[in-house]
């Protein structure tokens, strides 16, 4: 009779351990899109903040080059500013 017992135990832990093995993929896969979801939201944050940081220097510059010119034609004797050295 142990032997007949055997194989509806072994399919028993088979069952079990692909239950199990399958609970394990299912939370490997909710801990993954977790990840993803909160490195979607960094690089979002990153990207916006980087935006706007571009915005500003552009604005500035124009401001300077505004500046620039607004001397440059008041003053018109005077040399026109060097160009940077790169």
């Amino acid at each position: 009779m142990a032997d007949s017992k055997s194989p509806e135990k072994t399919n028993a832990e088979e069952s079990f351990l692909s239950q199990s093995n399958s609970d394990a993929q299912g939370q490997l896969t909710a801990a993954v899109d977790e990840l993803l979801d909160q490195l979607q939201g960094k690089f979002d944050k990153v990207s916006k903040e980087m935006f706007g940081k571009l915005d500003d220097m552009t604005r500035r510059l124009d401001e300077l080059e505004a500046s620039l010119t607004a001397s440059s034609a008041e003053s018109p004797s005077a040399p026109p500013p060097a160009a940077p050295s790169t």
